[in-house]
């Protein structure tokens, strides 16, 4: 049975806690009701080296994103290709996805990567450079995965899946520090973040038995494509590399800038 000494003992413990709270929230008031995005909703539709075409929500895009969820996706194919074969061999694949309201929107890339099938052999952080920016970091995930061929024989499938995370003022290749962002920014910088998460996927253009330097050779290059492409056209959509908020929402978003 409590005794007087502890219930009061209890009581002081919670009029403790309240207090510190009340305190907090005067001296940190709630973040910014205006959400600040760091990211607008921006691709080239041709470029030197490219042409594209847009890729509309899949199915479970539509499915799982919050509908206030921005989704830009265009598919890029080599102009210097020979034929349809080669071009989709060494496509790129340009991912946005800018949050809405609703933070279902933002996940682990792992949650999509794992849902398709791909496993992650290699994570490996990279510092891209844009000539006068400072220099940000994203994280290049060799990934790999086993595709059903039309004879029903199985055939291995590599890629590099490159992304980040864009901030109002910042960017981060973690996943861990975008959440910590999040918190401190609101709690104690009364900024509400609105995180862009770019994505650029590039397929291992792999030659049939090819092993050692051959297939490393090929990795590097699948990784090249797609950090070239991040350097060239980041500026585009990073408001902190030079890129201007869209003044119609509803004017093309897609406008080329090559």
């Amino acid at each position: 049975m409590m005794t007087i000494r502890q219930a009061v003992l209890r009581s002081g413990i919670v009029l403790a806690l309240a207090g510190v709270t009340y305190g907090m929230c005067t001296a940190f008031p709630n973040a910014a009701d205006a959400a600040q995005a760091g990211m607008v909703l921006r691709l080239p539709e041709t470029t030197d080296k490219y042409v594209s075409r847009l890729v509309p929500p899949s199915k479970e895009e539509e499915e799982w994103l919050p509908s206030d969820t921005g989704l830009l996706k265009r598919r890029y194919y080599p102009r210097s290709s020979s034929s349809q074969e080669e071009a989709l061999r060494r496509s790129l694949l340009a991912s946005l996805i800018l949050s809405g309201n609703d933070r279902r929107s933002l996940h682990r890339p792992q949650v999509c990567l794992e849902a398709a099938g791909w496993t992650i052999w290699k994570k490996t952080p990279t510092t891209i450079k844009v000539e006068g920016k400072e220099p940000f970091e994203v994280m290049d995930y060799s990934i790999r995965r086993q595709d059903k061929q039309a004879d029903g024989s199985m055939k291995e499938s590599r890629a590099h899946y490159v992304y980040w995370w864009i901030g109002k003022s910042t960017t981060t290749s973690s996943d861990f520090r975008r959440v910590w962002i999040t918190v401190v920014d609101n709690i104690f910088r009364n900024i509400n973040n609105v995180w862009g998460y770019p994505s650029v996927t590039t397929f291992v253009d792999l030659k049939e038995g090819a092993i050692g330097e051959e297939s490393e050779a090929a990795e590097v290059d699948a990784s090249e494509r797609a950090m070239d492409f991040i350097q060239l056209h980041a500026p585009m959509f990073q408001k902190s590399l030079g890129a201007e908020e869209l003044t119609d929402p509803s004017a093309d978003a897609d406008s080329s800038n090559a």
